[in-house]
């Protein structure tokens, strides 16, 4: 059965969604890129080649309309109304009716295909779920309440609220969203129009999955086909599964569970580079400052590599003690030593056989540990304490260090033979300051963290403390940033995170990283932090303001120099130079001081 040659002419949307449909051939270039730049620049891009035009039109109102929080965090206590539940009008209820009668058919269909339908009156209020949410976000759960809110005015862009918006059917994948929280996501929604045009309700499908916006508006086509007419399909259950069976909904497989916030594509060069020399059995050194994820990078790749389903055995090469240097290394036999165990205990290299064995902090190691741990290297043979028969190993070297180690081998701390012997090839991991990555990073952390709270939906946090997260230059790299994070989260005093709620010590460093950075441009601190440490939190507006009128000090008024400083277009500056009501008083250069 053909629907497409049964579809009533007078049905408006199912025509348009058809068109729509074909018209997803449209590549999406660089809605990445695009909304990073949104982020950093506080507008909408308007290059035309880097995301669709309903996309930027779409940021373009919940930046200037809707005034959201910047792409990072919606305000979770305005999800659900506090008024009473919303009420379907009458039409929108024989919607409701009609999905219930269908819906045991679709229940199984969405189950299997992992994806949430839902249905909501004309201003994006929830009135109906079909399927079990499979999604374990709480941020979703939140979502799949009754009463929850999808327009476009709480969550931004996104299909179910954008098509009511819009009155015609819409999608949006991964970071075409505004809203951050939306980026795992597809939504595809359709709005169910009357003869005369006026909206009844809107349909939408939610799914975690790439590739899939064709066979979501496939479904929808048939549903709406099947609440617009009375043909046969509506009421036949065989003839609604085997049209199913006809809709190309074998989703692509889900990526692999990897930290989103890692997987640049600078990292993921450095992870397939590490992949090729583990197929030739390279020794591996990673490099970098402390904090910056040495150990979360040999995870990764471990897991993309050919050892993947191996053992890793981790060894801090500070920590062994002198006199269990051979025992921890090699294990020994029963008896070997008094306090021995009566059947003798596997060292780390035996362990690791067959896998990889990662030395960490190895510019600590000791000149002891370095020479025993040269001559195994070099015959990958070794004998257990006690033991009379040398044991051989397949093992996959990964070492790591915060030292540079040339340093150390000058002045004699480190044997020049182990680390060529450790260095087969060396892959350095940046400082999270100098990553691309940076706010991608920090904005991955801090939903990962929310999540883990117990009662994550009622949190919000003020974009105030967004910002200052995000200038902060980070010393401590991700380990210090995830510190941070969970200390703020987990002692705040209230549902809204404010500036007030952030380590002292935190607040404190950036103040003089700023003044300093400050006094080397310009001469004098600027009061960036006057405010916060006078006890008042700024709002996002003061942020906006303090920061266009530091930008224009520096650049002696320069309005061409001061928006390319900011980020932003000449026009976009003078637009907010306009809004604010700022004059040239506003950024008269102050005296500098004595």
């Amino acid at each position: 059965m053909d629907i497409a040659l049964h579809l009533p002419h007078n049905v408006k949307i199912i025509q348009e969604a058809v068109a729509f449909k074909r018209s997803l051939a449209y590549e999406i270039d660089r809605p990445v890129q695009a909304w990073r730049w949104m982020i950093q620049s506080r507008c909408v891009p308007d290059h035309a080649d880097w995301v669709r035009p309903e996309v930027s039109e779409s940021w373009r109102r919940c930046l200037e309309d809707y005034q959201l929080p910047l792409g990072n965090y919606a305000c979770w206590e305005h999800l659900r109304d506090a008024a009473e539940p919303a009420k379907a009008s009458h039409k929108a209820q024989d919607v409701v009716n009609l999905l219930a009668h269908l819906g045991h058919q679709f229940h199984i269909f969405l189950k299997e295909a992992g994806v949430m339908l839902v249905l909501t009156d004309t201003d994006g209020s929830l009135l109906q779920v079909l399927g079990e949410n499979p999604f374990p976000s709480p941020f979703m759960t939140c979502l799949h309440q009754q009463n929850s809110r999808w327009s476009e005015a709480v969550l931004g862009n996104n299909g179910i609220g954008t098509a009511a918006q819009l009155k015609k059917p819409i999608a949006f994948q991964g970071m075409e969203h505004f809203l951050s929280l939306l980026h795992p996501f597809t939504t595809v929604g359709y709005p169910l129009l009357d003869q005369d045009g006026n909206l009844i309700a809107v349909i939408g499908l939610i799914s975690d999955r790439q590739e899939c916006m064709n066979s979501l508006f496939a479904f929808l086509h048939l549903l709406c086909v099947l609440l617009n007419t009375n043909l046969p399909l509506t009421q036949n259950p065989l003839a609604q599964a085997r049209v199913l069976e006809k809709i190309p909904f074998r989703l692509a497989k889900k990526p692999p569970q990897h930290n989103e916030s890692a997987m640049s594509e600078a990292l993921t060069a450095l992870i397939d580079k590490a992949v090729k020399l583990q197929n030739h059995k390279i020794p591996i050194l990673i490099t970098g400052e402390s904090g910056v994820g040495k150990d979360h990078f040999v995870n990764l790749i471990k897991n993309a590599g050919p050892r993947r389903h191996q053992t890793l055995i981790a060894i801090n090469c500070a920590s062994i003690p002198h006199d269990l240097i051979e025992s921890e290394l090699f294990g020994y036999e029963a008896g070997s030593f008094t306090g021995a165990r009566n059947a003798g205990k596997p060292g780390k290299f035996l362990l690791a056989d067959k896998g990889i064995l990662f030395l960490d902090e190895i510019g600590d190691m000791s000149l002891d540990l370095q020479t025993t741990l040269l001559r195994v290297l070099e015959t990958s043979e070794f004998t257990p304490v006690g033991g009379s028969k040398p044991i051989r190993v397949d093992v996959q070297i990964v070492a790591a260090t915060n030292v540079p180690l040339l340093e150390a081998v000058e002045a004699g701390r480190f044997r020049r033979d182990l680390y060529y012997r450790l260095n087969g090839a060396q892959i350095h991991l940046l400082p999270l300051r100098e990553r691309e990555d940076k706010q991608a990073i920090i904005h991955h952390i801090l939903q990962r963290e929310l999540a883990n709270l117990p009662h994550a939906e009622s949190i919000s946090i003020c974009p105030s403390v967004i910002t200052l997260i995000e200038q902060h230059p980070w010393p401590g790299n991700i380990r210090q940033l995830i510190n941070v994070i969970r200390a703020t989260l987990y002692t705040a005093g209230d549902a809204l995170i404010t500036p007030g709620d952030l380590p002292l010590d935190f607040v404190e460093e950036l103040e003089k990283t700023t003044q300093a950075s400050d006094m080397t441009q310009q001469g004098h601190a600027p009061a960036l932090f006057e405010q916060r440490l006078n006890g008042k939190a700024m709002t996002l507006e003061e942020w906006e303001i303090q920061g266009i009128k530091t930008s224009l000090q520096a650049c002696a008024g320069n309005i061409s120099l001061a928006a390319k400083q900011l980020g932003i277009t000449r026009t976009t500056l003078y637009k907010k130079i306009d809004r604010f009501g700022l004059g040239k008083t506003d950024w008269r250069e102050r005296p500098r001081p004595d």
